[in-house]
């Protein structure tokens, strides 16, 4: 069986191993003993010594929390006994190598997977324990499920937002032609390379919320305030951090392009798409990668602070 990970699960190999167990516990005879191997240690811990901890906060504070709740609830519908064994991966492990072939059939497939969230309520405990609770994973559960409402989604699906997110996407687009998903750039914005006040730069970038050029039109007497004083034309961000004659700009393109040229031979003028997906574009190189990030995303935001 070989299936594609949908969109809405934010594709990663992490994933699609945990989607892979919960095919496979679906499909599986319900009387019969299942032994399932897997190389993933983030699903069998998951799904096992972490599973309890998890399962009291309500899933809320783990990444992929729904897939793994889920997941518990499709295997306590079992009356046979589930056992997980971790194999190393590429191993020689016949099931496990050809799981991998599988996994690349699915990748090719249309995203046409409908995910099958059908299970007895009595197997879900909704809500997190309050007995497992402390301030912290409190606030950070409550700040979770605002998110995840509707009206604030709808806020932050703008059309800029996405406009933006697509251009970062293809900006990301590696040489092999594999383009990044939507998760993946917003997770690019929170590299540990990039600092938290440049994280939340990104944020605001991405989803074009600071308050430039056009913004200014639709406030009377106060359009003057969306043109550049030094170009005379529409101070966008694309403008103010890779166009504008104001001093300070070209300056630190020109100091970032020299150490630039000293690690690659290459001069360093980046797109506004390119500087969106900074976290994200991969270079082949670790080292040469990790200097892109942050002479991208730390010229950007020294720019925009001048």
């Amino acid at each position: 069986m070989a299936i594609r990970v949908p969109e809405e699960l934010n594709p990663s190999n992490q994933v699609g191993e945990l989607l892979a167990i919960k095919e496979t516990v679906e499909v599986a005879p319900a009387n019969a003993p299942l032994r399932i191997l897997s190389d993933s240690k983030y699903a069998i811990d998951g799904l096992t010594k972490n599973l309890q901890r998890w399962q009291d906060e309500g899933f809320h504070t783990v990444a992929n929390g729904t897939l793994f709740e889920l997941t518990a609830a499709k295997i306590r519908t079992r009356k046979a006994p589930t056992e997980f064994v971790w194999v190393k991966g590429h191993s020689g492990v016949a099931g496990n190598e050809a799981a991998d072939v599988l996994a690349g059939e699915g990748s090719r497939k249309p995203d046409n997977y409908n995910l099958n969230v059908t299970v007895d309520s009595v197997l879900v405990l909704p809500g997190a324990r309050l007995q497992a609770m402390t301030q912290s994973k409190a606030y950070k559960i409550i700040r979770k499920i605002k998110m995840e409402k509707p009206t604030y989604q709808a806020l932050l699906n703008r059309r800029e937002t996405s406009q933006n997110v697509a251009a970062a996407k293809e900006a990301a687009t590696g040489a092999d032609g594999e383009v990044p998903t939507t998760g993946k750039i917003w997770k690019s914005t929170r590299n540990k390379d990039i600092s938290r006040s440049i994280r939340f730069f990104l944020w605001m970038l991405i989803h074009g919320a600071y308050k430039v050029g056009e913004y200014w039109d639709s406030i009377p007497n106060h359009a003057y305030r969306g043109q550049c004083p030094q170009c005379g034309t529409y101070e966008s961000m694309n403008h103010i951090l890779t166009e504008c004659g104001v001093p300070g700009q070209k300056e630190v393109w020109d100091i970032a392009s020299e150490m630039w040229r000293l690690k690659t031979g290459e001069d360093l003028r980046p797109t506004l798409s390119q500087i969106m997906a900074g976290g994200a574009i991969k270079l082949g190189d670790p080292g040469t990668t990790r200097l892109h990030r942050i002479l991208i995303t730390e010229s950007a935001h020294l720019i925009w602070k001048l």
